[in-house]
């Protein structure tokens, strides 16, 4: 590009800018100084909301980490809970196998008994009918009983005659009631020896044969109450555990097909995490690559701005030296043209001319410094524009992660709730012990959406924060834009008369393509602004998305904990009764044998 063309471009730039094309270099200077320390702190302003929006980064990497580790530690919690569940299952079923064992073993001791004692035919009956055929038997004792304690005799023939008829008669009665005829020559006897007033010696002897044989039927007859007591009981255990046993099966049999869907809604949901696991981690490598590639980028363009900014330096050094040569030219050719003009009038020296040349030189270099000047400026304008483009597409890209991350967030909070809900109903189904533990892990997971509900509040608030920010920036560009505007137009106005000039429209000419650049610049910034909105709209129109399945969730999560305080409630009832059986059976196993 020639120079006559960079001229003609700052000169348009200029005009577009809004200073006046005959204004004198001083302004020119003034405008390019204020122009460079707008981009110096927009290009400021641009880094520190670059190390901002990468500490809010690092950040939310770190607490998608703690939430991975949380949900390996639930998964862990989970599968400890399956495992001590399985244990207590085993162990009531050997119990329940120990107490089966326990009655069999009684039902069989009850037939040898029978068996020993010669009635078979009670062995297949009921336990009813063995216990009323033994309350006969003890009613026929004791009446058998009651007749030798009124015998007396006087004869050794009666004596032996009576208590061979005791004996027979004690003897027929433990297997079947004694004969009618039997009754009656018992009373007979009976009433012939109340009769006698007379009582020998081996009457004495047989009476307290007799008192002897009472009492061993006394004791007889309460062992065999208290052995006839303690068989219904027995019995009447035996009943109640068989039917709960029965109950036990038929509800095992009903809830199988519930329990194969609840595993396998768990493996789904685990298969499901693992899935979610392998995503996140690649999302982390893509992101963590492009981190580092923006990083170098950003460094780049620091070094060729700190390149640029001393060019600049050096540039302003040498133009404010030449300044000052220029003003001293001029001092020196206004004493010569003053002492020219009264000595000689008509004639130019050479010592005139000699300084007039060295000021056109000086103002042509001064010109190819403002050049260089302009050139820098318009390539540190350029560079400032590029790192606001990069910064905004940054924030684009920073938003779009924001609500990908918010979305993993939801989806794994909705698995997690899936796969609790899940475990609840093969714990519940499987044991009744874990309901207040399943509890606590209820509270513990409500607490924990809580939290992620929060921090994705938070989130929105820094989002929203963001955005106000950048508004305000935005407003108070407009503000320093509209100021330096007037106040170009003030010096404009003031420098009117200096600045018609033949350089000035030179600078005019070159200064034109540079203000195009700048509009082109702008449009592409008000484009940028505009996708940036775009951008914003549909972060909000997601944002109110997500708070309506928020809202979702909660209620369907109120749902379901209050149907689990339902299922809860008859579980503990289950739980008591069962409790309550235990007792009793473990309570009662031990007394037939202790008798």
């Amino acid at each position: 590009m020639d120079q006559a063309e960079v001229l003609d471009q700052i000169s348009s730039w200029m005009s577009e800018e809004g200073l006046a094309p005959n204004s004198s270099k001083e302004d020119w200077l003034c405008f390019m100084w204020l122009t460079l320390q707008h981009t110096k702190k927009r290009l400021s302003n641009v880094t520190k909301d670059l190390e901002t929006n990468r500490a809010k980064h690092l950040a939310e990497m770190a607490e998608v980490r703690k939430s991975l580790g949380q949900i390996r530690i639930f998964t862990e919690q989970k599968d400890a809970l399956a495992q001590e569940i399985q244990d207590e299952n085993d162990q009531l079923r050997k119990q329940l196998q120990h107490l089966i064992s326990l009655q069999d073993a009684q039902i069989s001791e009850v037939a040898k008994m029978l068996y020993q004692q010669g009635l078979t035919e009670l062995i297949h009956s009921s336990p009813s009918e063995q216990v009323a055929y033994l309350l006969v038997e003890r009613d026929s004792l004791l009446e058998t009983n009651e007749d030798p304690s009124k015998l007396s005799g006087d004869g050794n023939l009666q004596s032996s005659s009576g208590t061979q008829a005791v004996n027979a008669a004690v003897c027929q009665s433990t297997h079947k009631r004694a004969p009618q005829h039997l009754q009656n020559a018992w009373k007979r006897l009976f009433g012939f020896h109340r009769r006698h007033a007379f009582m020998p010696p081996e009457a004495t002897s047989l009476a307290g044969q007799a008192c002897s044989l009472e009492k061993q039927c006394s004791r007889l007859e309460r062992d065999v109450e208290e052995s006839s007591r303690r068989l219904a009981m027995s019995h009447k255990e035996i009943r109640r555990l068989t039917d709960e046993l029965e109950s036990a099966h038929l509800t095992q049999k009903a809830y199988e097909p519930e329990l194969q869907s609840a595993q396998q809604e768990v493996d789904h949901l685990r298969e499901e995490v693992e899935h979610l696991k392998k995503y996140e981690m690649a999302e982390l490598r893509k992101t963590k690559e492009l981190n580092d590639r923006l990083d170098h980028e950003i460094r780049a363009l620091r070094n060729r701005v700190r390149f640029l900014d001393a060019e600049k330096n050096a540039v302003q050094q040498t133009v404010a030296f030449l300044q000052e040569e220029v003003e001293k030219l001029k001092s020196e050719q206004q004493e010569g043209q003053t002492g020219e003009t009264k000595v000689r009038p008509h004639k130019e020296t050479d010592e005139v001319r000699y300084p007039r040349i060295k000021a056109e030189q000086l103002e042509s270099a001064l010109q190819e410094q403002h050049q260089k000047l302009h050139t820098v400026q318009a390539k540190a304008n350029q560079v400032a524009e590029v790192t606001k483009v990069d910064s905004l597409q940054k924030e684009v890209e920073l938003l779009k992660s924001a609500l990908q991350q918010q979305q993993t967030d939801c989806r794994e909070t909705n698995l997690i709730r899936r796969n609790e809900t899940g475990r609840d109903e093969h714990e519940k189904l499987k044991t009744d012990t874990e309901c207040s533990e399943n509890q606590s892990e209820m509270w513990c997971l409500q607490l924990v959406d809580h939290r992620d509900q929060n921090h994705l509040t938070a989130k929105i608030c820094i989002m929203d924060q963001k955005v106000n920010k950048q508004n305000e920036a935005d407003r108070q560009l407009s503000k320093n834009t509209s100021l330096t505007k007037e106040h170009q137009k003030q010096l404009w106005e003031e420098n009117m008369p200096l600045m018609e000039c033949s350089g000035c429209q030179e600078l005019r000419k070159t200064l034109s393509p540079i203000q195009e650049e700048c509009e082109s610049l702008k449009k592409e910034i008000c484009e940028t602004l505009k996708c940036l909105d775009k951008e914003r709209s549909k972060y909000h129109s997601m944002k109110e998305k997500y708070k309506e399945k928020v809202c979702q969730a909660e209620h369907k999560f109120d749902d379901e904990t209050s149907r689990r305080d339902e299922k809860i409630k008859n579980l503990e009832r289950n739980l008591s009764l069962c409790s309550h059986s235990l007792t009793k059976m473990f309570g009662s196993k031990y007394e037939p044998i202790r008798s």
